[in-house]
């Protein structure tokens, strides 16, 4: 059964909503790379990445997983009309991860210097000091995020979370830099004062819409015992993301680990899209597995991959096929000796792409420690490969680390959802985009091959390549949202 034009609409316009507003953020957080890159020298830059590298996942995981705990648990209570208990279960998720955050904070000040030296890198400290109190910011932002979700909203991210957030980074590290010669320690201090800020600024907002204000009088559903799965999760999927980074700064040089954060970076743009279209695709699923509308689950999954293929593929396409030039017009030509490991990076990312969501699927039917079990597997496995084959190929070591842990990840998500439910209904989902990605990815290649054009030019025909690909999904997306809707009245 399709999932109806109600829901697909639901996802579409949050997605797009929430893609908009972290498209701002993407591009405040591109043009501060991009301004850091050139103000700092490759090392200097690679003590400030390290630096966020280790602050941001503990900042997450002292969230305690609300984002999605709070996200699924709102919506479900939403779904039987019980709007009291929602705003309570909000008002309590929020308050947990402040104190969280705070010690998270306070914690990370404290252990600066020890933690620059079990590393081994001379000046960190001086840039996590500045940085501690991001962890406070994300902690709070996160379950503020969950709550938001929940409530169906996706406005109060995209202005006040995303583009606020980037403006107020980008405005706080061009500070510093107006000020005077750059330095990593002020460069650092610039962007946690712009993050903290825009943090505190969305728990404002979603306290403003009244969904932090119920009442504390019915303890109502221990809250603890319902993150801890959650909670666990996000600290494995923080360890995913940021772990490569810190491990290649505890064995090779500031200056390799700029080189690397620079295209690690760059392919944060996936993560931008997969965030964007799940904002939505949560709270619907929970609603429908709620009302028992299971059936309509696999329509929704297959529409929700197409539209975030056709999101992403012009940009994915680009760091495939051209990311040496790429890299060099953004960071200039010191930059582009990264551009093997940008386009391992964005292979790695696409081939993990193709079992996005599911995990949610399993959220969503609150089975939240199936994909658990799947996070420990995949970390582990993570762990192992950055030791085996960190020490003797650095960056490409620590891309091949992603690859294998991702991988091993998606296909536990896959046998978890379809062990009890046929794979036949999702199979769209990654047969069209596989195809798609192959065409125009062959068509690229045989014209950079053909053409031999400059730098300016191979991008272009990158680009124009993975746009073909992402307007054939598209024109997919849109045919089958059309026939779901059925005929318009009157006609």
């Amino acid at each position: 059964m399709p999932p109806g034009p109600g829901a697909r609409r639901a996802i579409l316009v949050s997605t797009v909503s929430v893609l908009a507003g972290g498209g701002a953020a993407l591009l405040g957080s591109l043009v501060l790379r991009i301004v850091m890159a050139r103000a700092l020298d490759p090392g200097a830059l690679g003590l400030v990445l390290l630096g966020i590298a280790i602050v941001t996942p503990i900042g997450s995981m002292a969230g305690l997983g609300t984002n999605s705990a709070i996200a699924q648990r709102v919506a479900e209570l939403r779904a039987r009309s019980d709007e009291e208990g929602a705003r309570r279960l909000a008002r309590r998720g929020q308050l947990l991860a402040l104190a969280a955050g705070g010690l998270a904070a306070a914690l990370l000040a404290v252990l600066a210097a020890p933690l620059a030296l079990l590393l081994g890198q001379e000046g960190l400290d001086r840039v996590l000091l500045p940085l501690s109190p991001v962890a406070l910011g994300l902690a709070a932002g996160g379950a503020a995020l969950g709550v938001s979700r929940g409530f169906g909203d996706s406005l109060g991210r995209a202005l006040v979370r995303d583009t606020g957030g980037g403006i107020l980074r980008v405005v706080g590290v061009g500070a510093v830099l107006l000020a005077g010669k750059p330095t990593s320690f002020g460069i650092a201090a610039g962007f946690a004062a712009g993050s903290l800020a825009a943090e505190i600024l969305f728990v404002a907002y979603v306290g403003a819409k009244g969904w932090l204000s119920g009442a504390p009088r019915e303890p109502g559903e221990p809250l603890v015992p319902v993150l801890l799965p959650f909670a666990a999760t996000e600290a494995l999927t923080q360890a995913a993301l940021w772990l490569d980074v810190v491990v290649l700064g505890a064995i090779a040089s500031p200056a390799v680990v700029g080189l690397y954060g620079i295209a690690r970076g760059l392919t944060r743009v996936l993560d931008l899209v997969r965030q964007a279209s799940s904002h939505g695709y949560l709270p619907s699923a929970s609603a429908a597995v709620a009302r028992g509308e299971d059936d309509r689950l696999a329509s929704m999954h297959v529409s929700t991959r197409r539209f975030a293929f056709a999101l992403v593929w012009p940009f994915l396409a680009v760091c495939l096929l051209a990311p040496a030039p790429l890299l060099g017009l953004l960071f200039g030509p010191t930059y582009e000796v990264a551009a093997p490991v940008l386009r391992l990076l964005a292979l790695a990312s696409f081939l993990a792409s193709f079992f996005d969501y599911l995990d949610l699927v399993l959220i969503a039917r609150r089975r939240p420690v199936e994909v658990l079990r799947a996070g420990v597997a995949s970390v582990t496995a993570f762990v192992a490969l950055l030791a085996a084959l960190v020490p003797s190929y650095a960056e490409v070591g620590a891309v091949l680390a992603i690859l294998g842990s991702s991988l091993l990840r998606g296909l536990l998500l896959h046998r978890f959802v379809f062990r009890s439910s046929p794979f036949r209904p999702f199979l769209p989902a990654v047969t069209g985009p596989a195809i798609l990605a192959a065409t125009s990815l062959a068509a690229g290649a045989a014209a950079l091959h053909v053409l031999k054009p400059a730098p300016f030019g191979a991008l272009l025909v990158a680009a124009v390549a993975g746009g073909a690909g992402a307007a054939a999904a598209l024109l997919t997306f849109y045919r089958d949202r059309e026939r779901d809707a059925g005929p318009t009245p009157g006609r």
